[in-house]
């Protein structure tokens, strides 16, 4: 089906800034995105939660957080990428 709806998630927005892992003192980097999701996405996330849009995005949820505001198809996505340490 060419005329399909097809999953979307499109940026609006992106900051990251370097910060400190409160339990080890580490270094990582934290990345701030803000999405709009089509409407297919916003009925996968309603019904499946984040997995979709997390594989659809190529993250883990391994240190990434997604926020749902009261508007539908805005989601944020907080993703801390921790340095590794250096011998």
């Amino acid at each position: 089906m060419p005329d399909a709806i097809k999953y979307a998630a499109s940026l609006l927005c992106r900051a990251s800034f370097p910060s400190t892992l409160e339990e080890t003192g580490r270094r990582c980097t934290v990345e701030v995105t803000v999405y709009r999701l089509n409407a297919m996405a916003v009925n996968a996330f309603l019904l499946d939660g984040p997995e979709t849009l997390l594989g659809h995005l190529g993250l883990s949820e391994t240190d990434t957080y997604i926020t749902k505001h009261e508007i539908d198809d805005i989601v944020t996505v907080v993703h801390v990428t921790r340095e590794e340490v250096t011998t």
